[in-house]
């Protein structure tokens, strides 16, 4: 009986405080003494209960508030990697702008080293297939382009060409295995034929003189003779390796192209088809 009497007193008390902070509450912006004092008294009363509740409490708030945040964190993060793509992306373009530029220049000034005229020509076209050995240039017949004539880069020698029509011209690359035309060891001075590999990227080299000492690295250049319709002296490539034939009377040579034909972006068109010499 006297726990019952206990639980009545604690509720009226509870009751008593809660009618008290809702007096306060409304009568608070009377800053009068007794209602500061009033408001000082339940604060004291209150705290322990408002603390608790901020301490229950705040793990939500945290979780909401880190929720929210992560959210944000997320689409920064997306936004900035936009932003990288896009730089990378530029990169990209300025260095093929930076290539294809130097590469422009190259072709220019193989002008100012030969007599013969030129023009300078953009690849539109390369290879279809890895067996295809041909390219089409933004040149033709309108800008002086005309069938066998010879095609290279600084490098070196690239091919001849093929097909002519008003604006368009299709070139064969020297590698090509109907690709054949004469050559000269620069540094020995034998001549022999070169034929074209296929699409090992290599040339074959023929009638070089068994006695002749051919190393690999020494360069090879046209020849200029009946049996080459280009200019004499242009850059093919360097010997790979050198052999006998199996009858021991010559040596055949394997040759490396000097122009990186893989990677053409600009070449140059000597516009001489015939008498180049």
């Amino acid at each position: 009986m006297a726990f019952s009497r206990r639980t009545g007193r604690s509720r009226f008390t509870l009751i008593l405080l809660i009618l008290t902070s809702i007096t306060l509450l409304t009568l608070d912006y009377r800053d009068s003494a007794p209602v500061s004092a009033l408001r000082d008294a339940a604060s004291s009363v209150f705290s322990p209960v408002r603390s608790a509740g901020n301490a229950i409490g705040r793990p939500f708030a945290n979780a909401w508030n880190g929720a929210a945040g992560h959210d944000q964190l997320k689409k920064d993060n997306a936004r900035l990697q936009r932003r990288i793509d896009q730089l990378e992306g530029e990169k990209i373009e300025n260095d093929v702008a930076r290539r294809e530029v130097a590469s422009l220049k190259q072709q220019l000034a193989i002008k100012q080293t030969s007599d013969i005229p030129t023009v300078a020509a953009h690849i539109v076209s390369g290879p279809l297939t890895s067996f295809d050995a041909t390219l089409e240039i933004d040149r033709g017949s309108g800008d002086g382009v005309k069938k066998g004539m010879a095609v290279g880069t600084l490098a070196g020698l690239v091919g001849r060409v093929v097909r002519v029509t008003g604006g368009r011209s299709t070139i064969a690359l020297i590698t090509d295995p109907s690709f054949r035309f004469g050559i000269r060891l620069a540094k020995q001075g034998d001549l022999g034929i070169a034929t074209g590999a296929g699409d090992r990227n290599l040339l074959e080299v023929s009638d070089i003189g068994a006695g002749t000492d051919v190393t690999r690295g020494d360069a090879v250049v046209t020849s200029g003779q009946v049996d080459s319709p280009f200019p004499p002296g242009l850059p093919v490539g360097r010997v790979v390796s050198a052999g006998l034939t199996s009858d021991r009377t010559a040596k055949n040579l394997v040759v490396h192209p000097a122009a990186d034909l893989r990677a053409l972006t600009y070449v140059t068109v000597y516009l001489c088809d015939q008498n180049c010499a």
